[in-house]
């Protein structure tokens, strides 16, 4: 009965704060997405589909961080409230504490696990061709119907008077380009985005025009009518990810040797270990934080998480260059973790009346020698 009271407190506690993470991340995706769409880089057909898989992704250090924090949240709210002076009355301690907390994120450590060692490259490589297709769907870079669009700092201005019902084709549309040595003016009927296959290099082609090139000022234009006429937008440099490894699968990882991939499999199992070890150490440090000043344990368990992150992310450099073995790795960050989580729980659970008499005695050894 106790356990489960205190599970519930946890998941009420845990569910407000992934519901406002999430709510404050979907909304900055979702505005900055728009904003690329407007340029034209992405289609905006594809937003939502986007969204879901980088909030998918995002959810390995978001049920972390949210189920770390509530997990401290439950605890000050029962340690104020005096609930859990109840709970000792009725035989429950730390040992409560943990193995009902461990429930949950054994739960979430599984959930976290799937997503880092399994879904998070499949997702990466759905980004990347959703990325790589949805650029031949956007209009020129942003433009929009009835509106000048300036490029490369003012250098190059398109304009387009409608746009076809396709989404995809600008009717009737005129581009400036401007450089060191002359002004070129161009007006065609229709125009659209093409991507070089190889390249991936954005064109803008225009097609049945003419255009107007020449100095400012000089009659001497000259002057050439076109049925197709590409003009560069954006240079990309092909994306070789086949080397890159973090879009091999975990299984793929095995299949090589070498610090590189030993630190990638590590740190993909790294969230799943914190998701389980975390939790502890805040029932540790809220249980340790008095009643008035809970705000100061507040502080000190996110000091704590980040401080722990940051750890484990220059354990991972230094992996990939060599520095720390891979036999050692991030297990000996875990370890420490371990360590500490271990030394916390013996102080605590040390009785009130060693503590005090412990206390006592350095107080009368340090008077006596002043």
């Amino acid at each position: 009965m106790l356990e489960r009271y205190l599970m519930k407190e946890v998941l009420r506690a845990f569910s407000m704060i992934i519901g406002g993470l999430m709510l404050i991340y979907l909304s900055t995706r979702f505005a900055s997405y728009l904003g690329q769409a407007a340029e034209g880089k992405i289609a905006a057909d594809h937003i939502f589909r986007m969204i879901s898989l980088k909030m998918l992704i995002s959810l390995k250090d978001l049920i972390p961080m949210s189920l770390y924090l509530g997990v401290f949240a439950a605890m000050i709210r029962l340690q104020r409230d005096s609930e859990l002076t109840a709970i000792r009355a009725a035989g429950g301690g730390h040992h409560l504490l943990i193995l009902s907390t461990l429930k949950l994120s054994f739960g979430a450590a599984m959930i976290v696990s799937f997503i880092t060692l399994y879904a998070e490259p499949r997702a990466e490589l759905s980004l990347v061709e959703i990325r790589n297709q949805t650029e031949n769907e956007a209009t020129i870079a942003g433009v929009k119907a009835g509106r000048f669009k300036e490029l490369s700092a003012g250098k190059r201005i398109f304009y387009a008077e409608t746009v076809a019902k396709d989404q995809r084709t600008l009717q009737n549309t005129f581009v400036q380009v401007q450089n060191a040595t002359n002004v070129g003016l161009m007006r065609s009927e229709e125009a659209y985005v093409e991507v070089e296959s190889k390249s991936r290099d954005r064109f803008a082609v225009f097609i049945d025009g003419i255009s107007y090139g020449g100095m400012p000022g000089a009659l001497d234009y000259v002057i050439t009518r076109f049925t197709r006429y590409a003009l560069r937008i954006e240079n990309n440099s092909p994306r070789d990810l086949t080397r890159n490894v973090n879009y091999f699968s975990t299984m793929d990882l095995f299949k090589f040797r070498g610090p590189l991939y030993s630190a990638e499999f590590q740190w993909r199992l790294a969230s799943g270990i914190a998701t389980l070890l975390t939790p502890i150490l805040a029932i540790l440090i809220a249980l340790a934080s008095r009643r008035s000043s809970w705000y100061l344990g507040l502080i000190t368990a996110i000091s704590v998480y980040f401080v722990y992150n940051n750890i484990l992310g220059v354990g991972k450099s230094l992996m990939k260059k060599g520095v720390l073995p891979p036999i050692a790795g991030l297990w000996i960050i875990h370890l420490i973790l371990i360590a500490i989580l271990v030394a916390l729980l013996i102080i605590q659970r040390r009785p009130s009346g060693i503590r005090r008499r412990s206390r006592q005695e350095f107080l009368r050894s340090a008077s006596s020698k002043l």
